[in-house]
């Protein structure tokens, strides 16, 4: 929702001011969380949402925060299916499927996102239980190799 865009010489220059909470450099492009604004909404009872990859994921998480952290680590359904939906996308994406899909074991949950309406309902039941993990180990070992194939 919340997408504030600056120029890449300026985006270093937050860097070097640890002006985020997370930032990566993504396919030649760089993305990043406002960490004065994340902590504000969270000190007011803020739940925030992030569509990060496991770099950003990653430090989140390293910084151990005062705040509940539950993650998710969503796969495609298939191979398949994830060149159809990256076919109007960047082809590099691809390069680095493999390496993407090997974070998955960094996650509190994995979810399967074949369908939309039905992965948005499974991540909210998982929001407001308490459990700290809830999948399949094995079963998402099985689907990762199938899209790894």
């Amino acid at each position: 929702k919340d997408y504030y865009f600056v120029s890449k010489n300026k985006f270093r220059k937050l860097i070097n001011k640890r002006e985020f909470l997370e930032h990566a450099k993504v396919f030649d492009n760089y993305y990043g969380s406002s960490k004065k604004l994340v902590i504000e909404k969270l000190k007011k009872g803020k739940n925030i949402i992030f569509d990060i990859d496991w770099q950003g994921t990653r430090q989140i998480r390293n910084k151990k925060l005062n705040y509940k952290l539950k993650t998710f680590f969503i796969l495609p359904p298939s191979k398949n299916e994830l060149l159809k939906r990256l076919i109007k996308r960047e082809k590099k994406r691809m390069k680095e499927f493999n390496k993407d899909l090997s974070k998955w074991k960094e996650y509190d949950h994995v979810v399967i996102n074949d369908d939309l309406s039905l992965c948005y309902k499974k991540i909210m039941q998982l929001i407001k239980r308490k459990e700290e993990q809830s999948f399949d180990r094995n079963f998402i070992y099985k689907h990762i190799k199938k899209l790894q194939s």
